[in-house]
């Protein structure tokens, strides 16, 4: 942590027309509260949800910017870039964040867009070319004041380091302007790297050895003497980069690593040799960083998966990163996703599993499409809806992501997240657990429940199922009234609060159309039946 002379990471865009921004104020308040140490927690683990300065907390958030959330000015579109945004257009974006309760960033590091693209460069330059032996340049000046700006706002952010997408020629383009690439470097060309100027299709697809390099991989273990060297003298440049972005990041206590971004061809060893290296520079120093990795293929049911993986493996993984539950296709079409319903058993199922191993669930991209009603993606109610599932089921942190993939942070995500943050007040999500067994009445993907029973409850409704009521089993607490307080998660505003009585199955039905969520809670003291 920086004490509170060591000012300078604050960048000059904390101020606005000459004045001192009210979030750079509290910030600097909070450092001399705290004294000469730092924060007094950062991110940490309480049970199935995080906690950050000392208080238990749920992560939700939503962006419209790309992978390089600190570079991008909204998204990054299939033949590059949008543009590149100003440090005020970040700002600004945070903020609209935090209005509406988000406090959750995802930042996909891709270092080939970055320096070659957006004009960023993460190393130095000999002549022409990179030399990738000195890291250093404006991607890292403004990744700090990135991450500076987040924690000051108490936003977490969920850094994915490396990238397949950014190893081969479409898409971002990655690769071509890449100072990685053996053509734009001074410190190997192919016949010493092994790694070609030109790769087609989606990164590991591609053939790109880029990421076969390091020990414990399949490739690395049965690779000749030879070729091991080539793999060894990329990986020492990777290492380099990964010390670099570790001397920005372990400033900070918002952030959290995912070690890929869609291992979809790889092994898990690829992942598990980096977490392992942050690991260990984060021990040299005296501090303890939380890792992970994201795996594609991640939940078919039924059937082994890379979640069996994750659970068999649980105490190498400081959580899980179930994001691609939201984009599990269909065994029967690659072009349709499994929602609804379906969606709810794999993210349900995944929940209780992690519990049982003591791992909390991310949920960093839901996907869902404002600008396409339909596709692979889904509709933009059925990210909602994704959204609120996986509240119910106990996910510790769900995140809309990027258009056209997500809604990004539209007036609908901003909603969603009001509305939340509006039952939150009444019932914490840690306090309940997924109880379909209380619903009675209740058709396929209409609502979900968790609940404490005979004290709180979380109801939410979808967008259109059925006629909206169920019956919630309140049987064994006659005597006792509840109070139902509605929430329209269409306008992130409160709906009408209501009575109901125990002692029976009380019937519930939802006071508009669209998406909507309830917090009940006891009113009275709880009478059993029979006492």
């Amino acid at each position: 942590m920086r004490s509170q002379e060591d000012m300078s990471h604050l960048p000059r865009s904390s101020r606005r027309d000459g004045k001192v921004t009210p979030h750079l104020v509290a910030y600097c308040a909070l450092l001399i509260l705290l004294g000469r140490g730092s924060f007094a927690d950062g991110i940490e683990i309480s049970d199935r949800y995080w906690s950050y300065q000392g208080q238990k907390v749920l992560l939700i958030g939503g962006w419209n910017h790309g992978h390089n959330p600190f570079l991008d000015h909204d998204t990054m579109d299939a033949d590059g870039v949008s543009g590149v945004s100003t440090e005020e257009q970040i700002t600004a974006a945070m903020d609209e964040m935090v209005d509406a309760g988000g406090n959750l960033l995802r930042c996909v590091l891709d270092p080939g867009v970055g320096a070659g693209i957006q004009g960023f460069d993460f190393c130095a330059k000999s002549g022409e070319l990179y030399d990738l032996r000195r890291m250093a340049g404006p991607y890292w000046t403004r990744l700090d004041f990135f991450l500076s700006q987040a924690q000051a706002r108490a936003i977490i952010v969920q850094i994915e380091i490396w990238d397949r997408f950014d190893w081969y020629n479409g898409g971002h383009k990655g690769w071509p302007a890449s100072p990685f690439n053996p053509k734009n470097n001074i410190n190997y060309t192919t016949a010493t790297s092994g790694l070609l100027e030109s790769y087609e299709g989606k990164g590991d697809r591609t053939g790109n050895p880029f990421g076969w390099g390091t020990p414990g991989q399949t490739t690395y273990v049965n690779a000749d003497k030879q070729r091991k060297a080539q793999y060894d003298l990329v990986r020492s440049y990777q290492e380099r980069f990964i010390d670099k972005l570790l001397s920005v990041t372990f400033a900070y206590d918002n952030v959290l690593y995912s070690a890929n971004n869609e291992v979809r061809h790889q092994e898990p060893a690829w992942g598990r040799y980096w977490m392992r290296y942050i690991r260990g520079k984060a021990a040299s120093q005296g501090k303890t960083v939380l890792c992970t990795d994201m795996f594609w293929d991640l939940l078919d049911l039924p059937g082994p998966s890379m979640f069996d993986y994750l659970m068999a493996n649980a105490d190498f993984y400081d959580y899980f990163d179930v994001s691609q539950v939201s984009a599990q296709r269909n065994k029967r079409s690659d072009s349709a996703r499994e929602v609804g319903q379906k969606h709810w058993t794999m993210v349900s199922h995944a929940a209780a599993e992690a519990r049982t191993v003591h791992r909390l669930l991310h949920m960093n991209k839901i996907y869902g499409s404002r600008d396409r009603d339909g596709g692979w993606m889904g509709s933009a109610d059925n990210a909602v809806g994704e959204f609120w599932r996986g509240l119910i089921a106990g996910v510790a942190a769900v995140r809309f992501h990027r258009p056209d993939s997500g809604i990004g942070l539209s007036t609908k995500s901003k909603n969603c997240m009001r509305a939340t943050r509006l039952i939150e007040s009444k019932v914490k999500f840690w306090e309940v657990n997924p109880r379909q067994d209380l619903l009675s009445e209740c058709g396929q993907d209409e609502a979900y429940v968790a609940a404490q029973p005979g004290e709180k409850y979380v109801l939410y409704f979808t967008e259109d199922g059925n006629d909206g009521s169920v019956l919630l089993n309140l049987k064994p607490y006659r005597g006792t009234s509840f109070t139902v307080y509605w929430v329209n998660i269409e306008t992130g505003h409160w709906g009408p609060a209501e009575q109901i009585a125990g002692g029976r199955l009380a019937p519930l039905r939802k006071p508009g159309p669209g998406h909507q969520a309830a917090a009940i809670v006891r009113s009275k003291p709880i009478r059993q039946v029979g006492h």
